[in-house]
């Protein structure tokens, strides 16, 4: 919704921490000259409202002035994958899309299941929602009657994140998904899929070692 510094004026005068969405390096010039304390660089492949940038372009030109709290997002579904955003520079991974398919998300189990059945393929990348460009389920967008192929083009000036003038409404018919869900194989609590994270980051790590050491 843009930067705006009486935001992060009224978070840090209760001793909050600010950090904003931003999809290239001058929307992340902006929201730090504005106030924020970090900033969440959103990937190609995020879920959502996303940008279009490699996350290595995003990150290294984000990284090569900032030095404050810097957040990946996009496809991160793997330890594997958190582990490759913190060596690219980032301090933290951002992984969305597949705690919906968790036991405690507020989610549909439609919405759930399309998130497990789903492939990187089945992600489309369009701002005939919102006026604004995200990626969302094929499944959804057809199981409204739309054709995921032929979206018109949103309108920007009419940007509405709550969903857009449409009867069918984004997020409540039609689902925001990143393009990580591929490897999500079944609805897992979140405490079993964050074990799995877990081990996933120290194989990688493991193995990172053992090749950079022979």
């Amino acid at each position: 919704m843009g930067a705006i510094p009486d935001v992060n004026q009224a978070v840090h005068k209760w001793g909050g921490v600010t950090l904003h969405d931003v999809i290239n390096d001058r929307f992340a010039r902006k929201a730090v000259e504005k106030g924020a304390d970090g900033v969440i660089a959103v990937a190609a492949g995020a879920g959502g409202h996303a940008g279009t940038l490699s996350p290595f372009a995003l990150v290294q030109e984000i990284r090569d002035w900032f030095d404050g709290p810097l957040i990946l997002s996009g496809a991160i579904a793997t330890g594997r994958a958190i582990l490759a955003a913190l060596a690219m520079g980032a301090d933290l991974a951002y992984v969305g899309s597949p705690f919906i398919a968790t036991e405690e998300a507020n989610a549909t189990n439609e919405y759930k299941t399309g998130i497990v059945e789903g492939r990187a393929s089945d992600v489309i990348y369009s701002s005939f929602f919102t006026g604004v460009h995200g990626n969302y389920l094929r499944a959804s967008i057809l199981a409204s009657g739309l054709d995921p192929d032929n979206l018109p083009e949103g309108d920007l000036s009419k940007m509405n994140f709550a969903g857009g003038e449409s009867a069918k409404k984004a997020w409540r018919d039609i689902w925001g998904s990143g393009q990580g869900i591929g490897v999500i194989d079944k609805v897992r609590s979140v405490g079993d899929y964050v074990a799995l994270l877990h081990t996933q980051y120290e194989e990688a790590k493991a193995e990172l070692r053992s090749k950079t050491s022979s």
